[in-house]
């Protein structure tokens, strides 16, 4: 069983390789994000709840794999791109930054691919003995309201330091996370512009 297990994960780590080789080739010049946008140019930006199948710290651009519940109950397997593997190292993420079978909340900027986009924001809730991480990335840079906003009232994480301001990480309990709920409604309206 173990064996099976261990060749099954070797097979989704294989696919996921394919796929992000695939997507990423180069056109005839540097490859792009196209994101969804609203009838008025906004960029969309939705919330999802699931668990992490695949983190995966890669180049060009480390990725996730999301099993996410859509707005019918269905449960949809995403892909999630992040920064480059260099850009996220020397911000301190690693392998262990994020957990497969992790239950999350995520703010996921849209791609016009179906369920494909760029994180925004996850909320990786824990096993409930310790505050749950918000890690905010991608498309949140540096000194923006975001940032200030939550850096202003959450503790930091240990391990991501943010050196570039495209990436931290916060502790979020509780008593925190009703607070931020009560100051900025909506799904995870504390990390949208």
């Amino acid at each position: 069983m173990c064996t099976q297990r261990l060749l099954s994960r070797g097979l989704r780590t294989i696919a996921l390789t394919s796929v992000l080789i695939v997507v990423s080739a180069p056109s005839g010049a540097h490859h792009s994000f196209a994101p969804l946008r609203t009838a008025a140019g906004e960029d969309v930006i939705e919330v999802y709840e699931g668990n992490i199948e695949i983190y995966k710290l890669l180049n060009p651009h480390t990725a996730l794999i999301l099993n996410l519940v859509n707005q019918d109950g269905a449960v949809e397997d995403w892909l999630v791109e992040m920064s480059s593997l260099s850009s996220l190292v020397r911000e301190g993420w690693t392998d262990d930054s994020l957990h497969d079978g992790e239950r999350i909340t995520v703010a996921i900027l849209r791609a016009q691919s179906p369920r494909r986009g760029r994180l925004r924001a996850i909320l990786a809730h824990g096993d409930g003995s310790e505050p749950a991480r918000l890690l905010v990335a991608y498309g949140i840079r540096g000194d923006t309201p975001v940032m200030r906003r939550l850096a202003e009232r959450l503790p930091s994480c240990d391990g991501i330091v943010g050196s570039e301001g495209r990436s931290a990480c916060f502790l979020v309990d509780e008593r925190a996370l009703h607070a931020l709920e009560r100051e900025f409604p909506g799904p995870m309206g504390w990390v949208m512009p």
